[in-house]
């Protein structure tokens, strides 16, 4: 939950090892969490812990578009300040200690480090896809085959820039590159990250497991141990899954703290290694155990954004016939949350049970064999699915042949389980799943129509965790 500490760029060893000569990297999507933010409720005040953090420099840096009178649009500069109540008729501005008003940061959003550490996000991908393997320009010219996308959420679409501009910083990108198109979803059809808001069978599924939780850890010896060091900082002197502050909501508050500066830190013990790592264990286990249990908490939670990926990825590996002009996608990002990224690798049996910390990222590569012909492939799936009406489900498995998926998570390579069995990888490399067994697993926990599936279940039943597991 805290602050990424990222590995070392590759070594030339490490890169031929991760990217061998006898297969082209083709395409590559990048799911990412925001950078570093306020914790998005106050808490522990009695502490001295202050409600308004003094990290967020953006605020003196707004610009505001307007349209004036003959109908030209232009940018109104501004400085946002913050005020609370005061005295009736007379709201009281928001000062730090030395006076000064122009750098407090709302509840939950993006501060100067969480900044900081999603444009070196942006530049460790400028450094291994632009400087080490050349899969991307070193000057942007065109913008027809990148994608960009964000959750309403400000901080993740703020973290988008950061990262974009440090994949493409301004001297990098020429003027007929034209003006980056970002992409943005009504929260009733968001799928970048688990929508609990719209899908209430969703949020159903993890009250239940969260009640599971709380059964098991509440009277734990791992919680015994967070109470016996930070008990008397909460209601009732007992630290439980769901007690006032609720666990999670602790740990977020802490990794927050943590981050950012001393102005704003908790008392030392909140700190201690072995109660993170025991709190950690039991919010981990309330929050994502769901996606390893059920099948159905994977196609709700994150399989309709798995969907959108694998699709991108028959588009290109399906690019040519019929003389398609429209570009697949070759670099696509997308700046979501930590339920996000850890609900994408529980689903695919990749997770390592840590919560992901800020800035966490996973790249999602997609590779052909070097000696298959890019020549005469079969049209792009759109066309097929507008002309004939198919499914991907539908595709035929040979038209798959030579096309290999990777997932590295913080630069690391990481195990999709369902590629493990032979036959669904690459000769000699589990780490590279077979574009048909990507996609095999990725149909299964697909909604075909995500919104029916959400309704909630009603009557008795109402919270019954289905035992259903994918194939493994």
């Amino acid at each position: 939950m805290t602050t990424l500490q990222p590995i070392p760029p590759y070594t030339p060893e490490q890169l031929k090892e991760l990217y061998p000569l006898n297969l082209v990297l083709e395409q590559v999507q990048v799911i990412f969490r925001h950078g570093e933010r306020t914790p998005v409720s106050s808490r522990f005040q009695e502490t001295g812990l202050p409600v308004y953090w003094p990290y967020c420099n953006a605020a003196r840096h707004f610009r505001a578009a307007f349209q004036d009178k003959n109908g030209a649009w232009s940018h109104l500069p501004y400085e946002r300040k913050l005020e609370t109540y005061g005295q009736i008729g007379h709201p009281k501005s928001i000062l730090g200690p030395g006076g000064e008003a122009d750098s407090f940061c709302l509840a939950g959003e993006l501060t100067d480090r969480g900044r900081e550490t999603t444009l070196a996000l942006g530049q460790r991908l400028r450094h291994l896809y632009v400087d080490q393997l050349g899969f991307l320009p070193k000057e942007l010219n065109g913008l027809s085959d990148i994608y960009l996308r964000a959750t309403p959420v400000p901080r993740a679409g703020e973290s988008l820039h950061q990262v974009y501009t440090g994949l493409f910083p301004p001297s990098t990108i020429s003027a007929a590159a034209g003006t980056p198109q970002i992409w943005i979803r009504n929260v009733a059809d968001e799928n970048l990250m688990p929508n609990e808001t719209v899908c209430r069978r969703y949020r159903q599924l993890q009250n239940a497991f969260g009640l599971a939780a709380a059964q098991k850890w509440n009277d734990s010896e791992e919680l015994k141990y967070v109470t016996s060091r930070i008990g008397k900082y909460v209601a009732g002197g007992v630290v439980k899954i769901d007690g006032t502050p609720r666990l999670s909501g602790i740990l977020d508050t802490v990794a927050s703290t943590h981050a950012h500066g001393p102005l704003t830190k908790l008392p030392s013990e909140f700190y201690d290694q072995e109660l993170w790592k025991k709190a950690e264990a039991a919010i981990v286990e309330e929050w994502f155990l769901g996606y390893e249990k059920s099948l159905e908490v994977r196609r709700l939670g994150v399989g309709s954004l798995l969907g959108d990926v694998r699709d991108r990825m028959l588009e290109k590996s399906l690019y040519g016939q019929n003389g398609s002009k429209e570009l697949p996608i070759k670099l696509a990002l997308m700046g979501c949350h930590d339920t996000t990224v850890a609900g994408v690798l529980a689903s695919l049996g990749a997770f390592n049970w840590r919560w992901p910390p800020y800035t966490s990222s996973i790249a999602i590569e997609l590779f052909s064999s070097a000696d298959k012909q890019q020549q005469g492939q079969p049209s792009i799936l759109t066309s097929w699915l507008q002309k004939f009406g198919l499914k991907s489900t539908g595709i035929d498995p040979n038209l798959l042949k030579g096309w290999y998926v990777r997932l590295r998570y913080n630069d690391t390579p990481v195990q999709v389980r369902y590629c493990k069995a032979a036959g669904r990888h690459l000769e000699g490399n589990t780490q590279f799943c077979t574009l048909e067994a990507f996609k095999e697993v990725v149909d299964k926990i697909s909604p075909q129509d995500w919104k029916t599936e959400c309704q909630p279940l009603v009557g008795e039943n109402k919270d019954v965790i289905p035992p259903v597991q994918i194939a493994e």
